[in-house]
């Protein structure tokens, strides 16, 4: 049987993105979450009234969840560790307040390395056409590594090819020390070395 997905999706007034997100995709069921504010309450309704409408007719499940900015994070951690044992989750943070969106990022973060398996981040230009996916696992990968290792990283993406004596000169610090850190990102599967210069994997390398 195959696994099933579910949509998680930060919400604003606008529908026209998770209705081009969910065409050609297959998804089980949609998880809206919204900020309640007393301005924007009635705009996000109506806009959830006829999105439920298109999904009832698909034959996919929509659920629309009311935040307050009390909480926000602890409320999505629960909702994305609740979903996370039932199927696959693209966690989707192109529509409503900023505020939401960080929240939800944030949120999911602290997942286990376990649930951060399960989850695809999806962000979508909203005056452009450009999409930005990422696994969840690669976003924990690279926010665990400590700040010397993120210098060399950044540095390496910079730079597009690096020589150690480059990385050395721009961190300021010993080549012996910058080599050990270079061999760790090695390992880790971060950089690779081609002759006498260091690259990024290819998984860093389309995240950054």
């Amino acid at each position: 049987m195959s696994e099933k997905r579910t949509l998680v999706a930060t919400f604003g007034f606008d529908m026209d993105f998770i209705l081009r997100r969910i065409s050609g995709r297959k998804c089980d069921r949609i998880i809206l979450l919204s900020l309640k504010t007393p301005e924007g309450q009635k705009r996000v309704e109506k806009a959830y009234t006829t999105l439920k409408t298109v999904c009832i007719s698909m034959g996919v499940d929509c659920t629309l969840e009311w935040l307050t900015d009390k909480g926000l994070v602890r409320t999505i951690y629960s909702i994305l560790s609740e979903e996370t044992g039932k199927a696959d989750v693209e966690l989707y943070l192109t529509g409503g307040p900023r505020i939401l969106v960080i929240s939800a990022l944030t949120a999911a973060l602290t997942l286990s390395n376990k649930q951060a398996e399960k989850i695809n981040i999806v962000v979508e230009g909203e005056a452009f056409e450009k999409t930005w996916e990422a696994p969840l696992k690669t976003l924990k990968k690279m926010v665990a590594l400590d700040e010397k290792s993120r210098e060399i990283l950044m540095h390496t993406a910079v730079l597009g090819r690096a020589s150690l004596a480059e990385l050395a000169r721009r961190l300021g610090l010993p080549k012996p020390t910058v080599l050990r850190r270079l061999r760790e990102l090695m390992n880790e599967e971060v950089v690779y070395k081609v002759g006498d210069e260091y690259l990024l994997c290819s998984w860093i390398d389309q995240l950054l």
